[in-house]
C-alpha cells in the first residue's frame, strides 16, 4: 500500500489527542476506515429502502392490473 502525506485542519482537542497517540497515522487511518464503512452501510440501507419502495409500487400496480383482468 502506498502511503501519502495529507495535511488537514482539526479541532485543538483532536490535535492534542493525535499528538499523544503512539501512532497518529494508524489512529487516523482506522477512524477514516470506520467512517467509510458507516457511510457505505448508510448508502446500502438507503438503496435497499429505495428498492423496497419501488418493489411495493410495482406490486401495487401489478395487483391493480391483475384485479382488472380477473373481472
Amino acid at each position: 500500500m502506498t502511503r501519502v502525506r495529507v495535511t488537514v485542519s482539526v479541532p485543538a482537542e483532536v490535535a492534542t489527542y493525535l499528538r499523544s497517540a503512539p501512532n497518529a497515522s494508524a489512529v487516523v487511518a482506522e477512524a477514516v476506515s470506520r467512517y467509510r464503512v458507516e457511510q457505505l452501510e448508510q448508502e446500502l440501507a438507503a438503496a435497499y429502502e429505495a428498492d423496497r419502495a419501488e418493489a411495493a409500487a410495482l406490486n401495487n400496480e401489478w395487483e391493480a392490473a391483475s384485479a382488472e383482468v380477473e373481472r
